[in-house]
């Protein structure tokens, strides 16, 4: 995954989580195109 595309999924996974009240997870299953490593690194910035 390209660092741009990383940035904007971090972004708005966040926003997501903070206006729906929802998990991480819970956003991300809403894209299914993304792949479980792709999913993964997300997670893993947003925890950073």
């Amino acid at each position: 995954m390209p660092a741009w595309k990383l940035r904007i999924f971090v972004r708005v996974v966040k926003t997501r989580m903070e206006a729906e009240q929802i998990t991480a997870e819970t956003a991300l299953q809403d894209y299914p195109a993304l792949t479980a490593e792709e999913k993964q690194k997300i997670l893993n910035s947003i925890v950073d």
